[in-house]
């Protein structure tokens, strides 16, 4: 990656560590971009409170998922096993770190997973995390974290899946509106030479596509990029997610402050794309 744009300022990145393959992805994401702007990464590892209460009552049972057999949960093992990935967390973040010479700063905290990871992302200026954790149900989609922090955070968020995030092609949602062109403006920002930049117009005619290609001409202006102007007459999340996946897979940049896709569209079609997503919020 080369940056974002210089209208997105990055001094602090949170990032929220599992050790999931889509945890460890968002990581080297992160560490990446931190480096670029000579940022500060911050690691956030979440001891679950409700798991915890829940080991704590005297009715909880594990299944195991191997054996499908049932025995109590044990409190002080849940424990032990969180101190285990804790530090497993830390070296995971702490190699990152160090690999991109990075100003790092690490926490174990302990709470519930999504207010803690807020509450970081507060004190930062980018947050990333995985498409989803652990849990084995989340194989499609956004995981149930993931799903309430694109709608609950008010920082840009960086979602990513296993393996490299791409940085070329760059895809974009564009309807003309201010957030939109923010979203633009920061996928050039990511853009290296020669990269391949799809922009989705969304357009419901020929002279509306024709007036939001002008426009975005005029902000991509002199940047050496492949571009490529696709016309969406549709504004339903699912659609749009076809249209998009019918592009090589690449990073999404959209924005949730359109006028063309209210921002329910915009969290749906992020849920319906297998993609790794930076999600702009609108500066104000």
């Amino acid at each position: 990656m080369t940056g974002l744009s210089k209208r997105i300022t990055i001094k602090r990145i949170a990032v929220a560590i599992d050790c999931s393959p889509h945890s460890r992805a968002s990581l080297s994401a992160a560490a990446e971009i931190a480096g670029f702007f000579n940022a500060e990464l911050l690691g956030i590892f979440v001891e679950d409170i409700n798991l915890i209460r829940t080991a704590e009552l005297p009715f909880s049972q594990e299944i195991h998922l191997h054996t499908a057999q049932f025995e109590p949960l044990d409190s002080l093992k849940l424990e032990r096993m969180l101190k285990q990935q804790a530090k497993e967390a830390y070296e995971l973040f702490k190699q990152t770190a160090e690999r991109f010479d990075i100003p790092h700063t690490f926490r174990t905290l302990r709470g519930r997973v999504l207010a803690e990871v807020l509450s970081a992302a507060l004190e930062s200026d980018l947050l990333a995390m995985g498409r989803s954790g652990k849990t084995p149900l989340c194989r499609r989609g956004l995981g149930s974290t993931a799903k309430k922090a694109v709608r609950e955070s008010k920082t840009h968020i960086l979602l990513t899946r296993s393996g490299p995030t791409p940085v070329s092609p760059l895809l974009v949602v564009y309807d003309g509106s201010p957030g939109a062109k923010h979203a633009l403006e920061a996928a050039l920002g990511l853009a290296r030479r020669d990269a391949a930049l799809h922009v989705f117009l969304v357009a419901n005619n020929v002279q509306k596509h024709a007036a939001l290609q002008k426009e975005a001409e005029m902000i991509i202006a002199k940047m050496i990029v492949k571009k490529q102007f696709h016309m969406l007459p549709w504004t339903d999340s699912g659609m749009l997610a076809q249209c998009i996946h019918m592009a090589e897979p690449g990073l999404l940049v959209l924005s949730d402050n359109m006028a063309a896709l209210g921002p329910e569209t915009v969290y749906r079609l992020i849920d319906a794309t297998d993609y790794p997503v930076l999600l702009v919020r609108h500066a104000t």
